[in-house]
């Protein structure tokens, strides 16, 4: 991740992150101050909900109340009732008519001042049926009885407290619709004698509530005895509380009866979503604002840093050469400045570095190769030269040409090789030029063994390091084939190194020999002119030298040796085919 992605990203966490707090804490308190309001809302409605139905049915009850009261015309209804609380036998059609007469002028009233009263009736015990309807056409049928029914046992067990059916239609009705039924027993204030029941039937919005209901389309009412629904205003079943509905249950002034409310919270609040989504949509125009603000603020900040990056990534591409092209930067009083003329100032002391170290040491390490390489090459031509001339004077023999093929082979490596690697088959061929030519001189005095495996003969090596290592046991560890028979070249990949190493059963080195010739090789390489190298141990130290030279100096020559019993030199170099 880029550093001006990372300052971003920090910014904008810092941004975010307190916006959407304070969002938070802006929406969790107008969301409590909105619950605290519908709650108010809903306690007010539930408040006059209870005092408008306990007010309808003090109605109720106020009619009742008529019936047991003094008429204008100084008689009372109940001494009229009395008529009827024997057989039929004891009262006349003329009765049962002034009866209703002075019923309908005591109910006028009542009905003129309460609204959606279908019919006032009373069933007497002598199963005389007195009152009128007064909405809808509402009658009685004159053969009902209704001693045997729910509704009437249910009255007579309140004893004198109102008793309330929900809406349905009843049968012993006649032009019913849907309608209420309330019934109470009436008895003689004095006597305490059963005068009959009262009963009352009223249309449904009896009990509707819409004149205190100041939410009709969030608000549900229901009067209930248990579980039994007798009145809703929708229809609707009942809800539970949860978190979309607030339901308040009250008693109502008829025993077991209740009033349930249930406000759907969602309605409620309605009002309130515009106020909501203009908080969201506040808060999402103050989040990109701040982040379009950190965008800029962290581009500000690591746009030098970045230009810097991109500088120095060309410089490694050599595209910054020029004092004409330094960045404006440089002028910057800041620790941005100071950085810029920093970088600056390295990049110069890097030039004066490579002009002055760096090349110089190329050239080095090239005319030292050359010069090492042409001193071996001078040596072994010295040797070579003796030996054919030796044998020529002694005997002419077809040895002579072998050997002079050999040697031509032996120059055209060392001279037209094209560049310091060359594969390792083509080293080894070398070396079996160099060791025909020593089997011819010496008589095949010496055993010469190869053990290379196959799969490393087109690694790529350093030319002109093997043919020395055999020369130097041959004259040195052999004695001129004086001590010891054998010389064995081998060679083997360990991890990503190649050895390759040449062993002599020879005479070996003295303890104090060993320890001179590895200080020798221990020294770091440097140049001599021509000529005026050491000549201690034939190109030993020549070969040491070109090894660290190219590979570097974890790599180069290693001696064991052991005095009677030959020597061993190894050859480390990195693996070339794993390069």
């Amino acid at each position: 991740m880029q550093l001006k992605q990372k300052f971003f990203l920090i910014f904008s966490v810092l941004v975010i992150v307190p916006v959407l707090l304070l969002s938070y804490l802006v929406y969790a308190g107008y969301r409590d101050m909105v619950n605290e309001r519908v709650q108010d809302t809903a306690d007010n409605i539930m408040e006059q909900a209870v005092l408008k139905t306990n007010d309808t049915f003090e109605n109720l009850e106020h009619i009742l109340e008529v019936v047991q009261t003094d008429s204008p015309n100084n008689q009372t209804i109940f001494k009229e009732l009395g008529k009827y609380t024997g057989s039929q036998d004891s009262y006349t059609d003329s009765d049962v008519y002034e009866t209703n007469n002075i019923l309908k002028y005591s109910f006028q009233n009542l009905i003129y001042s309460t609204e959606n009263i279908n019919g006032i009736f009373i069933f007497t015990p002598s199963g005389e049926i007195l009152g009128q309807g007064y909405g809808n056409g509402v009658d009685v049928r004159s053969d009902y009885d209704p001693r045997g029914e729910d509704w009437y046992q249910q009255t007579l067990a309140l004893e004198g407290q109102i008793y309330m059916e929900g809406v349905s239609l009843h049968s012993f009705l006649l032009n019913d619709t849907p309608s209420l039924l309330f019934s109470m027993t009436i008895y003689d204030v004095y006597t305490k004698e059963f005068l009959g029941v009262l009963y009352i039937n009223c249309a449904p919005d009896f009990l509707a509530l819409d004149s205190i209901n100041t939410l009709p389309d969030t608000t549900l009412f229901y009067i209930r005895r248990g579980e039994e629904i007798l009145y809703s205003n929708t229809g609707e079943e009942i809800g539970t509380e949860d978190s979309r509905h607030i339901v308040y249950t009250e008693e109502l002034s008829i025993p077991e009866i209740t009033l349930t409310a249930v406000f759907e919270k969602t309605d409620l609040s309605s009002g309130m979503q515009g106020t909501y989504e203009l908080l969201g949509i506040a808060t999402g125009i103050l989040i990109l604002m701040f982040v379009f603000i950190a965008f800029l603020l962290a581009r500000y900040l690591t746009h030098p840093i970045t230009e810097l990056s991109t500088l120095m990534s060309r410089q490694l591409k050599k595209d910054r050469d020029s004092e004409n092209s330094k960045s404006p930067y440089t002028e910057r009083k800041d620790e941005i400045g100071i950085l810029y003329n920093e970088y600056y100032n390295m990049l110069e002391e890097n030039r004066n570095y490579i002009k002055n170290q760096y090349e110089n040491r190329l050239i080095l390490m090239d005319s030292q190769m050359k010069a090492l390489e042409a001193q071996i090459n001078a040596h072994f031509l010295y040797n070579t030269l003796e030996a054919i001339n030796s044998i020529a004077e002694i005997e002419e023999v077809e040895s002579i040409s072998v050997m002079a093929l050999a040697l031509g082979d032996m120059f055209r490596y060392s001279i037209k090789t094209k560049g310091e690697l060359v594969l390792l088959k083509d080293e080894l061929t070398h070396v079996h030029n160099f060791v025909a030519i020593q089997l011819i001189r010496f008589e095949h005095a010496f055993q010469y063994e190869e053990q290379v495996p196959e799969e490393l003969l087109e690694r790529k090596v350093l030319k002109l390091i093997l043919q020395p290592l055999v020369e130097n046991a041959l004259y040195h560890g052999l004695r001129h084939c004086s001590v010891g028979s054998r010389i064995v070249l081998c060679g083997q990949k360990q991890d990503k190194e190649l050895i390759l190493s040449v062993e002599d059963d020879g005479a070996g080195m003295e303890e104090e020999t060993l320890r001179g010739l590895k200080a020798s090789l221990a020294k770091k390489p440097e140049f001599q002119e021509f000529g005026k190298g050491k000549k201690n141990s034939i190109g030993l130290a020549n070969i040491h030298s070109r090894i660290q030279l190219y590979y570097g100096e974890e790599y180069g020559i290693f001696i064991e040796s052991e005095k009677g019993k030959g020597t061993k030199v190894t050859v480390r170099i990195p693996d070339t085919a794993e390069l």
